[in-house]
């Protein structure tokens, strides 16, 4: 017979946590929130990358359309000493007949694009009538342009033109915004036409 009494065990409390588990519970809370932190930051930066993006692919189509519907009502010359078609340093100037919005279609423009200090400049003036308002803006989405034209009966592109009796027969446009191509070049086919009356003064 032992001489020790009965062992009564002690029961553990069950209530409380060690702490152990308080820290590794503590740890993984941290962890998470690092992941769902990085993740908003990650989904946030890509939404202000997709807006930008998109906020300069649409302003590059409406430049675009813009060069394409004024230089689509491009005209010769009609008048004696009024001036035709010139490029020149990447300035282009020419006269279209009527135009889209933000022009007045009842008139005649004198227009000139080429770059200044901010970008890509655009200025036009009515001709033959001043009560039209002047038009002067930047085009958006575009910071620069390389310009060249095919004469008529020619097949090389020049980076520049000054004959004021002929169109040329082709123009390509190509943007960019800072480094970066804005969209593949812009192809555009003239009309080359001539006006009689401006040949018959310069001839004279």
């Amino acid at each position: 017979m032992s001489d020790h009494g009965p062992t009564v065990a002690t029961p553990r409390s069950s209530a409380g946590f060690t702490l152990l588990e308080v820290m590794v519970a503590i740890l993984l809370t941290g962890i998470v929130a690092l992941v769902g932190y990085a993740a908003a930051r990650v989904s946030i930066e890509a939404r202000t990358r997709v807006g930008v993006a998109t906020g300069a692919s649409q302003a590059e189509r409406a430049t675009r359309e813009l060069l394409r519907d004024v230089l689509r009502n491009l005209r010769a010359p009609q008048l004696p000493g009024e001036p035709g078609f010139a490029l020149r340093d990447e300035r282009l100037s020419f006269t279209a007949a009527g135009a889209g919005p933000p022009f007045d279609p009842e008139y005649d423009w004198r227009i000139t694009i080429g770059p200044d200090s901010g970008g890509l400049a655009l200025r036009a003036e009515p001709v033959g009538r001043a009560s039209a308002s002047r038009v002067a803006f930047r085009l958006a989405g575009v910071t620069r342009w390389e310009v060249r034209v095919l004469a008529p009966n020619g097949a090389d592109w020049r980076p520049d033109w000054s004959s004021p009796r002929t169109t040329p027969r082709g123009l390509e446009i190509t943007m960019w915004d800072d480094r970066t191509p804005a969209g593949m070049p812009l192809l555009l086919a003239l009309s080359p036409t001539r006006t009689s009356i401006v040949e018959d003064a310069l001839d004279q």
